[in-house]
């Protein structure tokens, strides 16, 4: 390569569709991607580890076993509180997830109160917190 091609690549606007190009191909920005719903929404979990924690905002009681019943947040019939629709609607425009699901705690498949919006980013099986609820 020479000098004049090296110039070229390096002008903002080859860089500019670079990082287009980029963001088109979505392993390309994988690791963009994962660090940016971290920084916006804190730990990503599996979704086993987003039941676990989720059933473990319950109180302990003997004989039942705690976990979380999940469903899409299109399907979800219960009334979701304003700021958290505000904040699923900012995460679904920022591209960062796949889907978004209602996580309510159980006991058993027994729904108890206080559900959780969760989303998957987009090509993980990583999944993040977007908001809570009483």
């Amino acid at each position: 390569m020479d000098q004049s091609t090296e110039l070229h690549l390096e002008s903002p606007d080859v860089a500019a569709r670079v990082r287009a190009i980029r963001s088109r191909l979505p392993g390309q920005m994988l690791q963009e991607r994962l660090e940016r719903a971290m920084l916006e929404h804190g730990p990503l979990y599996s979704l086993a580890e987003v039941r676990v924690r989720i059933g473990e905002t319950l109180p302990w009681r003997f004989g039942y076993v705690r976990g979380a019943m999940l469903e899409p947040i299109e399907n979800y019939r219960g009334p979701i509180p304003d700021p958290a629709l505000l904040k699923f609607d900012d995460a679904q425009k920022s591209g960062l997830f796949t889907r978004f699901m209602v996580a309510t705690p159980t006991y058993y498949q027994e729904r108890q109160l206080d559900p959780w919006i969760v989303a998957e980013v987009t090509g993980t099986d990583r999944w993040a917190v977007i908001a809570q609820w009483e």
